[in-house]
């Protein structure tokens, strides 16, 4: 039955672009500030105890009424509540709708949307010029793939629903205001993030590798543990970009690029979503198996 959810909402995503806006969390914002409000102990506000006591009322709500709808007809109402937690746990945006429209305006010129785009994918200013700008947009969207489809997936599959919500609220929690107040919940919920990445980062640079060059992919694994370490901000960050980036053997496609002379690095962000694609085929492929096995 997951396989079957997992199907339906990845075809949905693809029906309900227009609709977005409707995956909202301005209520999780609200949530957080009335619950800093609240006089409580410390250790209930500050650090992993204040993120258990902040997620714990959501997810059990979420688990409570999965139970209550799995016993109701035939446990019809109970799938449907799941579809909708893991649809609305996907994005908040689509990524592939989001490389659209980055191509889009850079093949007509529009720097200024180009560059909000690219802002929006890797929550940083983007390199001012080429290639540089063009491989970072790549880059990101082989980060931004596992945080947005990979991640959640896996949750959902080992804990359900609530599973997949509490991997998107965990994506939120640095971006807090109550986070940027309190730098203690700040570092525990990027910690807490690193621990729910450990295991999907790793099975999605796997798929990177086998939907791409598996050769370069593990070349590129090395080369992270070996000295690259440093240079990524997470753990997670940098074993998919240094994985998805030799699995694409984007150095060559960069080299073959500046050998002709060419001014079409922003098609390396289409090829980087091309490879997040195969690489959703492989897990797709991988849960079937599961699935035929009785794993799932």
């Amino acid at each position: 039955m997951s396989l079957s959810i997992i199907l339906i909402c990845l075809l949905a995503e693809r029906f309900l672009l227009e609709h977005q806006d409707l995956r909202q969390f301005n209520w999780f914002s609200d949530y957080s500030n009335w619950f800093e409000r609240q006089e409580l102990p410390n250790w209930m506000q500050q650090g992993f105890g204040g993120i258990i006591i902040l997620l714990l009322p959501p997810l059990l709500a979420a688990t409570l009424l999965q139970q209550l709808l799995n016993v109701s007809l035939f446990g019809i109402p109970g799938t449907i509540f799941a579809a909708l937690v893991l649809l609305y746990s996907f994005g908040p945006q689509d990524l592939d709708r989001q490389i659209s429209r980055f191509i889009e305006a850079r093949e007509q010129g529009d720097e200024e949307q180009a560059t909000s785009i690219a802002k929006e994918l890797l929550h940083d200013e983007p390199p001012p010029h080429d290639p540089s700008y063009s491989q970072a947009v790549a880059e990101g969207v082989l980060e931004q793939a596992n945080s947005r489809i990979f991640a959640v997936i896996f949750w959902f599959l080992l804990l359900g629903p609530s599973g997949a919500l509490l991997y998107r609220l965990a994506t939120l929690l640095p971006k807090l205001q109550t986070a940027n107040r309190q730098l203690d919940l700040f570092h525990s919920s990027k910690q807490l993030l690193a621990i729910l990445d450990w295991i999907p980062a790793r099975l999605t640079a796997f798929a990177y590798a086998v939907a791409g060059s598996f050769e370069d992919a593990l070349y590129g694994w090395r080369s992270y543990h070996e000295g690259r370490m440093d240079e990524f901000e997470s753990n997670a960050s940098g074993i998919l970009i240094c994985t998805g980036t030799g699995a694409l053997r984007l150095s060559t496609l960069l080299d073959a690029d500046n050998a002709e002379q060419s001014s079409r690095h922003h098609y390396l962000a289409e090829t980087a979503m091309g490879l997040v694609w195969r690489s959703l085929v492989v897990w797709l492929v991988l849960l079937s198996l599961f699935a035929l096995a009785g794993w799932i």
